[in-house]
């Protein structure tokens, strides 16, 4: 493992720029103390159908604690190897839990980025799971939208020409080439004529197998998922109306599809994500090919997607970023608060503790369209 390189701590710094002009406009023109003040976009966003879901972060080391405790350096054979321990002791605790009455089929597996696991479980298991020696923690599995920000925003008199909301983003002397970004959102457009040739084939987390192309609404054809290829011209886009390009033309897209249409609470589909499967993409966004090592990681990830009202510290999220960091992979996502700013000296209503949907507000930063 090594530092970040120069060229790629400059795509860093011009994508995070990039981010942060269009996270400006997150703040909304709404009574602060209404009910739509307080909720932020939450009310705008479909019901996910989460299933009872829950993640399961156990004491065993991953394959970043590894490497963290190696100094940050390690062979191809040891990450291999490492890897595949996490995986046999994984394996081992779960057995050791079934045989004191917690089983647990998991759905998704971590030991890249965390060791831990993603199920439906019963509710009556979580004391018993977070009572035993092996968990680290049991943690109920959110869902997560496209981060966006409205157009009558973006066009609003706070984003006027001279407003500083609006700077010119460009790197300097670079164009990101020789740099690998993974986008894990909706589905990227490789065939897209501002995308040509700059898309790897990618990793489709909902659809295993799949090339991470944006599906169609599965009740309305027509209508394909669109965020993550808008996210994605925002990088590497080039070849647009009067030269528009993004901020690193030359860069390699990674498509990691991490949302997109599924069945919502309302009986319909809606494009969302769930956070296991966000965990899921930044275990493939640090190990592309599945071996077991991550020297081929992808260096930048780019999380398009915001999880309203859960921004925990020591939350599985926050573990996983901490492993990708450690196995030499900065993730760069949306934080902060959801909802308008509120005035100063001006305080939110008291209110009765969330339930597990939401808990601590977190913010909507963001760029592209609703799906």
């Amino acid at each position: 493992m090594r530092a970040l390189p120069v060229r790629t701590r400059a795509l860093v710094a011009a994508v995070v720029a990039g981010l942060v002009v269009v996270a400006a406009g997150a703040a909304k023109q709404a009574d602060p103390e209404s009910a739509v003040g307080w909720q932020g976009l939450l009310g705008n966003r479909p019901g996910a159908q989460l299933g009872g879901r829950w993640i399961v972060v156990l004491k065993a080391q991953s394959l970043a604690d590894r490497v963290a405790a190696a100094g940050g350096r390690a062979t191809e054979q040891q990450m291999r190897s490492w890897t595949q321990t996490a995986e046999a002791t994984q394996k081992r605790l779960l057995i050791r839990l079934a045989s004191r009455g917690a089983v647990i089929d998991p759905e998704h597996s971590y030991v890249r980025v965390l060791n831990g696991v993603a199920a439906s479980l019963d509710p009556r298991l979580i004391p018993i799971l977070e009572r035993d020696p092996l968990v680290a923690g049991v943690y109920p599995v959110r869902a997560s939208y496209p981060s966006t920000v409205a157009s009558s925003v973006l066009s609003s008199d706070a984003f006027a020409e001279g407003s500083g909301r609006r700077p010119e983003i460009a790197l300097p002397g670079t164009t990101g080439a020789g740099v690998t970004v993974a986008i894990l959102d909706t589905g990227i457009d490789d065939k897209h004529p501002y995308l040509r040739d700059r898309v790897a084939r990618g990793i489709d987390v909902l659809d295993p197998g799949s090339d991470a192309s944006p599906a169609q609404n599965p009740t309305e054809p027509g209508r394909p998922e669109r965020h993550g290829t808008e996210l994605a011209g925002l990088v590497a886009g080039a070849g647009g109306p009067a030269a528009l390009h993004g901020v690193a033309p030359g860069a390699t897209i990674l498509p990691i599809r991490v949302a997109g249409w599924q069945p919502d609470a309302e009986g319909g589909v809606s494009v969302y994500g769930r956070t296991d499967q966000l965990l899921a993409g930044l275990e493939a966004a640090v190990d592309p090919n599945g071996d077991g090592d991550a020297h081929d990681a992808a260096r930048v990830i780019l999380v398009g997607l915001s999880e309203p009202f859960a921004s925990f510290p020591a939350g599985p999220l926050a573990r996983g970023t901490a492993g990708a960091l450690a196995l030499d992979a900065l993730v760069i996502a949306p934080v902060g608060n959801d909802g308008p700013v509120l005035p100063p000296g001006r305080r939110r209503p008291s209110r009765s503790r969330p339930s597990t949907q939401g808990a601590s507000p977190r913010p909507s930063t963001s760029c592209c369209g609703p799906d």
